[in-house]
């Protein structure tokens, strides 16, 4: 029986060290929606940066469905081959929904403050961020990709706060894997 492990939580929250994280200790395999759109964006010729992603994915689903990238990423459920996937950088209903219909799925939230966030969001210097200033990370992080992880929350069955260090995270999401392992 296979173990699906989602992601949620706010840009820099520490979703991809946490999902990182279980592939290594674990052997999971490792899927986000956003490599869709890396993916698109890649063959494109078109930086894979936090702007281009949020427009391409808004476009997709005003233009195609709401479930265009759920559905393509359901694909790359099933060609999953460890006893654990874990995804990461869940952001719609539609998300939770998909992983819902597996059998053993855990949702964890990942909670930050917004200063720690931002810090993190620079350090890492991802999709063209090591320089991202305090008001363009308050806007990337307003956007419409981003205003329904909040209210996700709720759907989560851990909530983890990733405020300290990542031996700390790492142990919180040991524990949760413990515990879900018991009931398989």
């Amino acid at each position: 029986m296979r173990l699906v492990v989602g992601f949620i939580g706010r840009i820099g929250s520490g979703k991809t060290v946490a999902a990182k994280y279980l592939t290594r200790r674990y052997n999971a395999d490792y899927g986000r929606f956003s490599q869709i759109l890396m993916d698109v964006l890649e063959r494109l010729s078109l930086p894979k940066n936090r702007r281009n992603l949020q427009k391409l994915g808004r476009m997709l689903r005003k233009e195609f469905s709401p479930d265009v990238v759920v559905n393509a990423f359901e694909k790359d459920l099933r060609d999953c081959s460890s006893n654990m996937i874990v995804v990461d950088g869940i952001r719609y209903m539609n998300e939770v929904e998909l992983l819902r219909k597996r059998p053993h799925s855990i949702l964890v939230y990942i909670h930050s403050s917004p200063e720690e966030r931002y810090r993190r969001v620079r350090k890492r210097g991802e999709k063209d961020e090591e320089a991202i200033s305090w008001e363009e990370f308050q806007q990337a992080d307003n956007m419409d990709t981003e205003k329904h992880i909040e209210g996700l929350k709720e759907k989560a069955d851990y909530i983890i706060d990733n405020s300290s260090s990542i031996e700390d995270l790492e142990k919180g999401i040991d524990r949760i894997i413990e515990r879900e392992s018991e009931k398989i």
